[in-house]
């Protein structure tokens, strides 16, 4: 089912721009407070990505999601076969550079990562992670079509996977004409950044609030309003709502269908 989506055309719009031939911001961070339809945009964007990009949804989880496991996901969402640069540093930080790397072994890239970015001290898996971030980059320029990454609720990530993100991953994505990326959160990476700022859109979302941007999600829903001012009735929605997508969408759902009209 197509996500529906009341406004945020400013938004839409820098999203499509990602994906433009010549795009110069391949950067794009949402910021908003809770409820203001961050993942509800992000939803509708996924449905509207051209065939011709490939793309990566993380939901970052605090300790779930670590850097080993956006190395592994967007690997896998790409095709490993893809990644054979990055694929032959881990086996080598393993010390099996001799491994068949094969379908079998393959399967078991999680873990392989996961162990390639083990070291005895901060230092030595700075050192590791590194490596395998210029590594898959690397194989990433090589792409035959762009990569989009998004990443949703970027204040539940760890530490470690912030300061890699706001740090050495964005600052290689400027170097990376095929690597799109999309960041949103309550807090994202400061866009004023000197490394990778100017490769950047930044937008704050505060919710949708005027009623005339609801109304058209009410007729696609093939619901009615109930009343004889039907504008008046949802601009109060609105206001008692906030603008804030996800509850309006649970009152219009309520809504009495189209088809009772019948």
């Amino acid at each position: 089912m197509t996500q529906l989506i009341a406004d945020y055309s400013d938004e839409r719009q820098a999203f499509q721009e990602l994906f433009g031939v010549t795009c110069a911001e391949r950067i794009l961070l949402l910021r908003g407070e809770s409820g203001c339809g961050k993942t509800h945009l992000l939803t509708y964007c996924q449905q509207i990505v051209p065939d011709t990009v490939t793309q990566a949804p993380i939901q970052l989880r605090g300790t779930t999601v670590t850097v080993a496991e956006i190395f592994y996901r967007t690997g896998g969402a790409v095709g490993w076969d893809r990644f054979n640069h990055f694929a032959r540093h881990v086996a080598e930080m393993q010390r099996s550079p001799a491994v068949k790397i094969d379908r079998n072994w393959l399967v078991g890239m999680n873990n392989h990562i996961d162990v390639a970015l083990t070291a005895e001290d901060q230092a030595g898996r700075e050192h590791r992670r590194a490596a395998l971030t210029d590594a898959w980059f690397a194989d990433a320029r090589q792409l035959p079509q762009p990569l989009l990454v998004l990443f949703d609720t970027f204040e539940q990530a760890s530490d470690e996977v912030k300061a890699w993100l706001s740090g050495p991953f964005l600052a290689r994505v400027v170097r990376t004409p095929t690597v799109r990326v999309v960041i949103a959160g309550q807090e994202i990476p400061p866009a004023h950044n000197i490394e990778w700022g100017h490769c950047c859109q930044e937008r704050a979302l505060y919710g949708v609030r005027e009623a005339e941007h609801w109304m058209p999600v009410v007729q696609a829903m093939g619901r009615y309003i109930p009343n004889d001012a039907p504008l008046d009735w949802l601009a109060g929605v609105c206001h008692a709502l906030e603008g804030r997508p996800e509850a309006i969408l649970k009152i219009l759902q309520r809504l009495p269908r189209r088809s009772a009209l019948a």
